[in-house]
């Protein structure tokens, strides 16, 4: 192996320090993606070293709810739930390639990549969390997902499949979120040796004749550049680009206001890949949300959550012209879509009454309602209608140069006077022929149990007659982006004419997804995540001696 290794960008040849820090696999991010990757390669017997831009471990996925999807998993097979492989590929193959899809078709209408990565991704994800219980990386629990529907139910692809997202189980074998899934998989990579250095950020790849041969990482603290050589390979888990206001605006079909991806996902993988000349696939997708507009518009556009179900039973969502636009209780993702194509509103307002605050303000999905007593500057008040209404107009007015003039019409309040009494009539009712809200089984799990004085159908309830009520302007947001370097069932990264490039894999967001603009269920991120680092770390353990001894085929950066 050379001494002297290529950095991309600058086409030098630099001379590798004697103290660099070396280690048979680098790692780039600790979400569930990294750290799935650096626990398989350290406990087969690989030297790793994982370096995380932020001050603390986890990224995203510590924020998340820690769901993970994943098809004929160990725990349905002991609960005798039959989830036959072909099946939950064919459900996926559905949801992700809708208008493509075809059921008679060996490859289910997909092309080679997103047929060959679900199916691999089929046979992965059980394998991968068995294997990650069994070296005590990561307890799992099948409690809440026997109740828990996938996203598209309705589908005849879906059987009636319950038990496929599966969380973390803390100490007493409780579900947990989260945090406790990076917590779990961290402390097993420690104990298998693994170094984890925060505040480190990724900023170059070494290139050498014929492979990927470490980074070029800067630390934080110092300012200084640091080299490190990975004998093996560089796997990249630097999630998406949902904070970097460029890359949102170039690839992202609509104007996306901000997300609940870790602030640190600046897409710094992607001009490194550029400029390798890599191609970068399905960039103007992500796992679509709905966010406070308000929480994106004060320096940063990281937001604390997303708005995975309009909150409450009281509750409804207008445009600026006082119209109900959409079912509210619709799953995040399709409902963001509302914010898609010609025409369509940047911006939405949430309304809601008192009983809703109070109701369901401390529940799990409440965001972008607050607990009482925390700080809540998003959210307009009035006693009446008419003063929600001159409020909006006030806040729009001091917003007016991030939303481009945004007003309400001028007969809002008129209009949303009368979409508020054909709400409560559809609310008394219990059936809601304008958008069906309520008909799905993931509508009903979201929202959870019928509240006190609620309408037949828990998920809607008439609004208050006299205030206080309440508004929160929303807009598209994003969980994170899902565009990326297309990559093999190992993870491998795929160069311009398909084949593998030595020593360099991509893991979770940070990857094109074969997932295209579906969402299949909850989970439907970490699972793949879990799945793809598994199979990068195993992959890397089976082939580090050979990696290090054999001469590889040239591959061009150009």
């Amino acid at each position: 192996m050379n001494d002297g290794v290529r950095t991309v960008r600058g086409a030098t040849t630099v001379k590798m320090p004697p103290d660099a820090p070396t280690a048979d696999v680098i790692v780039i991010g600790s979400g569930a993606a990294g750290l799935a990757t650096a626990a398989t390669a350290a406990h087969a017997g690989c030297d790793v070293l994982l370096f995380e831009k932020a001050a603390a471990l986890g990224g995203t996925t510590a924020k998340s709810g820690g769901v993970y999807w994943i098809p004929d998993n160990h725990l349905m097979r002991a609960h005798g739930i039959d989830d036959p492989r072909d099946g939950a590929l064919r459900y996926m193959a559905r949801v992700s390639a809708p208008t493509r899809y075809a059921p008679d078709d060996p490859r289910l209408g997909l092309n080679p990549w997103e047929f060959g990565l679900l199916r691999a991704y089929c046979d992965l994800a059980p394998r991968a969390v068995k294997f990650l219980g069994t070296i005590g990386a990561l307890r799992s629990t099948i409690e809440a997902a026997l109740r828990f529907p996938d996203y598209h139910m309705h589908l005849p692809e879906q059987g009636g499949v319950y038990g496929r997202a599966l969380c973390p189980a803390d100490a007493d074998g409780r579900p947990s979120g989260g945090t406790e899934l990076v917590a779990q998989l961290a402390t097993a990579a420690r104990q298998s040796g693994v170094r984890l250095v925060t505040r480190h950020a990724f900023t170059d790849l070494l290139v050498g004749e014929r492979r990927v041969e470490g980074v070029h990482v800067r630390d934080l603290d110092t300012g200084k550049d640091v080299l490190a050589r990975a004998r093996a390979g560089v796997v990249l888990a630097t999630g998406g680009f949902t904070h970097h206001a460029e890359r949102r605006s170039r690839h992202l079909p609509a104007r996306v206001w901000g997300g609940c991806a870790a602030g640190t996902n600046t897409g710094d993988a992607l001009p490194v890949l550029e400029s390798l000349g890599i191609p970068l696939h399905n960039m103007d997708q992500a796992w679509w949300d709905q966010v406070a507009v308000e929480h994106t518009t004060n320096g940063s556009t990281e937001t604390p959550a997303g708005m995975w179900v309009a909150p409450g039973d009281s509750s409804l969502v207008v445009d600026l012209t006082g119209r109900r636009v959409v079912n509210e209780k619709t799953f995040y993702h399709d409902r963001a879509k509302l914010h898609l194509g010609d025409g369509a509103p940047q911006l939405l307002l949430l309304l809601f009454d008192a009983r809703t605050e109070k109701l369901f303000s401390c529940e799990d999905f409440a965001y972008p309602l607050v607990p009482p007593g925390e700080s809540a500057p998003h959210i307009v008040t009035g006693e009446t209608w008419d003063e929600v209404a001159a409020e909006v107009g006030r806040r729009l007015e001091r917003l007016r140069e991030v939303t481009g003039g945004a007003r309400l019409s001028r007969d809002f309040t008129q209009r949303l006077r009368a979409t508020v009494r054909r709400f409560n009539e559809i609310a008394r009712a219990g059936d809601d022929p304008d958008f069906g809200r309520g008909e799905e089984p993931i509508e009903v799990f979201f929202h959870g149990p019928a509240r006190p004085d609620g309408g037949p159908d828990p998920t809607m309830a008439p609004l208050a007659a006299e205030g206080p009520y309440h508004a929160v302007l929303i807009g598209l947001g994003t969980l994170d982006t899902k565009g990326g370097p297309r990559t093999s069932p190992h993870a491998q990264v795929l160069g311009r004419d398909g084949s593998a490039i030595d020593g360099l894999y991509a893991v979770g967001n940070c990857a094109a997804s074969p997932s295209n603009d579906g969402y299949w269920a909850a989970g439907a991120t970490i699972g793949p995540a879990l799945a793809f680092g598994y199979a990068a770390g195993r992959h890397l353990a089976q082939h580090r001696t050979a990696f290090q001894t054999s001469t590889p085929t040239r591959w061009s950066t150009t």
